[in-house]
């Protein structure tokens, strides 16, 4: 009888080790997972920023490119005019 009750304890020890290995398995990489979706996070908001930033240069160049008499003017103004110079608008 007591061989039957070292093998039932046996196999109870060795499930719980299995059990607790399990259980650590499962958190490593519930954590990992948890980080991964962090730095994806980042990422998106990076790539956001960086969208917004280009949104903003494409609707700078389209009004450009719709005013461009305007802005040959303003450029030629801003290159030609020295410190103090008074400047004439004209039309």
């Amino acid at each position: 009888m007591r061989a039957a009750g070292k093998r039932k304890k046996k196999k109870s020890i060795f499930l719980r080790i299995a059990l607790a290995a399990f259980s650590v398995y499962v958190v490593v990489m519930l954590i990992q997972l948890q980080l991964e979706i962090s730095q994806r996070q980042r990422r998106i908001e990076e790539i956001n920023a960086a969208n917004e930033q280009l949104s903003k240069e494409i609707e700078e160049l389209e009004y450009k490119n719709k005013n461009y008499e305007d802005y040959l003017e303003e450029k030629a103004r801003d290159s030609m005019a020295r410190p103090g110079e008074t400047i004439y608008y004209g039309n």
